[in-house]
């Protein structure tokens, strides 16, 4: 039986970061619905989904953490008790990474035109959300944590490492499509591509790394909860970096207290079918008035509610 700390200090840590996420995301969600009314539903509807599963994944693990930290606080047994892990952790964390994957093939597909790599994506995609599925029935028939390593390691294996795959297959296809795609006549387009391209590695690697290093926990340090310290929040993980793309065409900025007092400048693109910008619309939109609080665009913007999100 391993200790106490073992057991609950993993636990503790990957509630915290699990609610700080979870907290990171509320404003990521509030940022987008108020620089973006005018977004496809579909795209809507979308993050909509994404803050339900992650609602119903947060209280599921907040009841094991009661159970844990309060009723079974001193009973190992009840220590270690997997309780609802296997559906707040695998599960729901699986369904939560296809979700985002399948956002990013998309995005591929407009950019890219390539039906190969989207195909890649959304197989490699489908094959981590099986694992999961997989893993979850498997924790709940092992029943405890001390077991998971001896009866879980296969599944668990194939979940991660298909879920680190199809993120690295993102990235790369994602910051190759997305180079292609610069043009020197479009100059004022370029640093907005830059700019997703940063934000497409930092959050695409960041996602990868967290799958493969909870991979190494849970095979390096058996009998233990270690790996739980990542595996909590890792739908979180992938949730606010598909927030974090969405809301890569909006820049907060500072004017003068007289004039408008935050704005964001946002800048959408257009592709042909080879991949290439053939055109943006930059406009601003104001969230905040020293007069008052409308929302207010100019006249020539508005076409922009006839736009296609990507």
């Amino acid at each position: 039986m391993p200790s106490i700390v073992q057991l609950t200090l993993p636990m503790f840590i990957g509630t915290l970061l699990n609610w700080l996420l979870f907290g990171t995301l509320l404003v990521q969600i509030h940022i987008y619905f108020s620089a973006f009314p005018n977004d496809p539903k579909l795209s809507k509807l979308l993050v909509i989904l994404v803050l339900v599963l992650e609602v119903i994944e947060t209280f599921s693990s907040a009841h094991d953490m009661i159970n844990t930290f309060a009723l079974g606080w001193g009973n190992m047994e009840a220590l270690d008790d997997v309780g609802w892990a296997w559906f707040s952790v695998p599960v729901m964390g699986s369904i939560v990474a296809s979700v985002g994957q399948l956002f990013f093939a998309r995005r591929i597909q407009i950019i890219g035109r390539n039906p190969f790599v989207t195909g890649l994506v959304i197989i490699t995609s489908v094959a981590q959300l099986v694992a999961g599925v997989w893993t979850g029935v498997v924790i709940c028939r092992a029943g405890k944590f001390s077991l998971l390593q001896k009866d879980n390691l296969i599944a668990t294996a194939t979940w991660l490492s298909a879920t680190s795959l199809c993120d690295l297959i993102i990235v790369f296809s994602t910051v190759y499509y997305l180079m292609k795609s610069r043009q020197p006549e479009f100059w004022r387009t370029n640093p907005v591509i830059n700019r997703i391209i940063t934000i497409t590695v930092e959050t695409g690697l960041l996602c990868a790394l967290f799958a493969i290093f909870d991979l190494y926990l849970f095979a390096t340090y058996k009998g233990t909860n270690y790996h739980l310290a990542l595996c909590i929040e890792l739908s979180k993980v992938y949730c606010n970096s598909m927030l974090a793309i969405m809301n890569s065409r909006a820049r907060m900025c500072h004017t003068p207290p007289t004039e408008i007092n935050h704005s964001v400048n946002l800048t959408d693109m257009l592709f042909n079918n080879s991949g290439t910008v053939v055109s943006s619309m930059p406009f601003q939109v104001e969230l905040g008035r020293s007069a008052n609080d409308s929302i207010d665009r100019g006249d020539e913007h508005k076409d922009y509610d006839d736009y296609v999100d990507r």
